[in-house]
């Protein structure tokens, strides 16, 4: 009886353990990796030069506003250190289009008798200083950098701290129609030369996101019986293609408004038609700029 107790035994405790081995089998599944956080968009606004072209800048932010889209840094040649300039210190589009509308350009030129400029640039410089109520670009509620080229070297200089108005006179001081700015005993000329769409002057700021607006226009052929606003014009022309590439290349989305036909100086009397074809441009490259947004974080 023992014995035939024992053989159950040892019989049952056998079947439980061949069953124990065979059940078993550790787990294969395998834990997926917790998706990586986007990285927090830091967007710039790289505003080029183009004389009364820039007049399209303000359409381009007012789209950018209009779609909640926020800018964290703006930097500025010429034209695009004006319109920057007030934009960063804080002005909505609505504002920046009525002072466009109001501005002449009595307000802004002040002609001069020496033979290395027809203008000064103490009126723009004044103007400036004055719309900003004086106060230093390191205080603007948005990061701002005007962009000129160092006279004696070629190099392009931003500037983003002290005098707003000071900053974009040197930015905007064209050769042989403004005379240099006389900054810190170095003279200035404009940024166009160095970086006529400032790309890399907005990475230098802190954007990892940048849209470029570029109001550059082709050379074209001049005749014989074209005046001096044509001449000045193929002059700005031909300044921004040596260095353009090389801004919008680094670009993350380039706006181009179509502003060809607009005259740089003779198209101050067409600011309402520049701004409608910056908006124009700047809605065209909303799908754009919103895919490329859509890889980052960002918070209006």
């Amino acid at each position: 009886m023992f014995t035939r107790r024992f053989f159950l035994t040892a019989c049952t405790l056998f079947a439980l353990s061949a069953c124990s081995s065979t059940s078993y089998s550790p787990s294969t599944s395998t834990v997926k990796p917790k998706p990586q956080p986007k990285p927090r968009a830091v967007i710039g606004l790289a505003l080029g030069g183009g004389a009364s072209k820039g007049f399209a800048h303000i359409g381009v932010i007012k789209v950018l506003k209009a779609n909640n889209i926020p800018v964290h840094v703006v930097t500025g040649t010429s034209a695009g250190a004006v319109v920057g300039s007030l934009y960063a210190s804080g002005m909505s589009p609505d504002r920046l289009e009525l002072e466009a509308e109001i501005l002449n350009k009595k307000d802004v030129a002040d002609f001069s008798w020496s033979t290395r400029g027809l203008i000064k640039g103490e009126k723009l410089q004044n103007w400036i200083s004055g719309k900003v109520k004086q106060v230093p670009m390191e205080k603007f509620p948005i990061r701002f950098g005007a962009v000129a080229t160092e006279f004696d070297t070629g190099k392009m200089t931003v500037f983003s701290r002290g005098s707003a108005g000071q900053a974009v006179r040197a930015s905007a001081s064209i050769p042989n129609v403004f005379l240099p700015t006389e900054i810190s005993g170095k003279k200035y000329v404009d940024g166009g030369l160095s970086a006529p769409v400032p790309v890399r002057a907005a990475k230098q700021l802190g954007a990892n996101v940048v849209i470029a607006v570029d109001i550059s226009a082709k050379p074209t052929n001049l005749n014989k019986s074209s005046g001096f606003l044509a001449y000045l014009d193929q002059s700005l022309n031909i300044m921004s293609t040596s260095a353009l590439q090389s801004e919008l290349s680094q670009a993350n989305v380039v706006i181009k408004p179509q502003v060809q036909n607009l005259g740089a100086i003779g198209g101050f009397d067409q600011k309402a038609q520049a701004i409608a074809l910056g908006e124009q441009a700047a809605r065209k490259a909303l799908p754009e700029i919103k895919k490329v947004l859509s890889q980052y974080q960002y918070q209006y």
